[in-house]
């Protein structure tokens, strides 16, 4: 059924192309006013102004007054642990990473039940995701990524990364699959959850000082070879560049031996630079964090084309710094936002993402808007999304007209 939805403005085309640069991310926006967006079964048919839709051929179909509101792209929230929702304030933080990774596994290791974890995610998913206006979650699972299927319904589309951990779960190419599988990812619950047969599920090494090589490179040739996008944690602290480059500090001491085997040898490289030896950057990769990024880091990643998604509150939290967003943005990277997870976020509302994003590197409100629209449903590969434009999903946020 043809539908249509007046705004006092709506922000229509923003591009096919992502923002790759300051200048693009900055730029004005296509702003209409007195807007409609004409929608059927689920698509945008048209976005013009009232007067152009009277005119024509859809003007007959009923039409929902939003008011004085402004209608833009639906926000894409790049990086989420929504399995984590039931540690809301459970995780203190600011005290550094290592420190906050020890109190996290610490409360993850008590006991819960599903129902919990699927009441506080259901909970979480409609206050603060879909609430704030968020439509689609790229989301990182390692436990429990059907009970996040199953809360978010048909309520927010969600990108499902399988998180791989440590050394044993991937040690040859090919196995990724049958080894989630093996690991308990299609539980009746969500019965098509599994990589194969999933479109919007793919897999995610977590970083390169807790997962093998060997199982990071076999996620990212999996993804690589089905068109799908590759996640993983990279260069979010001090404690890493020791781990990495020196084989020493309080992460390395936390993880040598368990996570990773005994016989695990540091790089000697930056973890940007270790990234790129083992062919883990490419368009198709979402690097998380990326704090710790020197201009040479920068430059490898413009280099690969590998998308960044900036997770400022959570950085914040932890204490880990903020990434040089402004130097990334004026050298060529591609820019996303995240919230990461309520064990490191007060919140994970997208709206506030963008204001700090606003806030900490001077991005412009046009600027984060881009980077939670179109940017990040490109880094995920999500064609339907990021734009209000013909052909597009008719999903939409709505903002108090200023």
């Amino acid at each position: 059924m043809v539908k249509a939805f007046r705004a006092k403005s709506v922000v229509s085309l923003m591009g096919e192309n992502p923002a790759r640069t300051r200048s693009a991310l900055e730029a004005p926006l296509a702003v209409l006013d007195d807007g409609v967006l004409v929608a059927d079964n689920g698509r945008i048919l048209a976005v013009e102004s009232f007067a152009a839709f009277r005119r024509g051929p859809h003007s007959l179909c009923p039409v929902t007054d939003l008011g004085e509101v402004r209608i833009a792209p639906g926000l894409v929230n790049a990086h989420c642990h929504l399995e984590l929702s039931y540690l809301a304030g459970a995780v203190p933080g600011g005290a550094g990473f290592t420190s906050w990774v020890r109190s996290l596994v610490a409360q993850a290791s008590r006991p819960v039940s599903p129902d919990t974890l699927l009441e506080s995610i259901r909970a979480i998913l409609l206050k603060q995701v879909v609430g704030g206006g968020t439509v689609h979650v790229g989301d990182v699972g390692s436990r429990n990524p059907a009970l996040v299927a199953q809360a978010a319904g048909q309520a927010c589309g969600v990108t499902h990364f399988l998180e791989v951990l440590g050394s044993d779960r991937l040690a040859l190419a090919g196995r990724v699959p049958q080894e989630l599988a093996a690991q308990g990812y299609c539980p009746e619950a969500a019965a098509d959850l599994t990589p194969d047969r999933h479109p919007w599920c793919a897999v995610s090494g977590h970083a390169l000082y807790s997962t093998d090589p060997k199982g990071l490179r076999a996620a990212f040739d999996w993804c690589r070879e089905r068109g799908r996008p590759f996640s993983m944690h990279l260069a979010e602290c001090a404690e890493e560049d020791d781990c990495l480059l020196h084989g020493k500090g309080n992460l390395y001491d936390m993880l040598h031996g368990r996570l990773l085997p005994p016989d695990w040898r540091h790089p000697g490289l930056r973890p940007v630079e270790h990234a790129g030896a083992l062919g883990l950057l490419a368009p198709n990769t979402l690097a998380v964090h990326c704090v710790r990024c020197s201009p040479a880091d920068v430059a490898i990643l413009v280099r690969t084309g590998a998308s960044v998604c900036l997770c400022p509150r959570s950085n914040r939290f932890i204490g880990v710094g903020l990434a040089p967003a402004d130097l990334m943005a004026e050298q060529g990277v591609l820019l996303c936002l995240g919230t990461d997870s309520l064990a490191s976020n007060e919140d994970i509302d997208m709206r506030r993402e963008m204001k700090a994003a606003e806030d900490y590197w001077g991005f412009s409100d046009r600027a984060a808007l881009r980077m939670a629209t179109l940017n990040a449903a490109h880094a995920l590969g999500l064609k339907h999304l990021g734009a209000l434009a013909p052909g597009k999903a008719a999903v939409f946020s709505v903002y108090p007209e200023s």
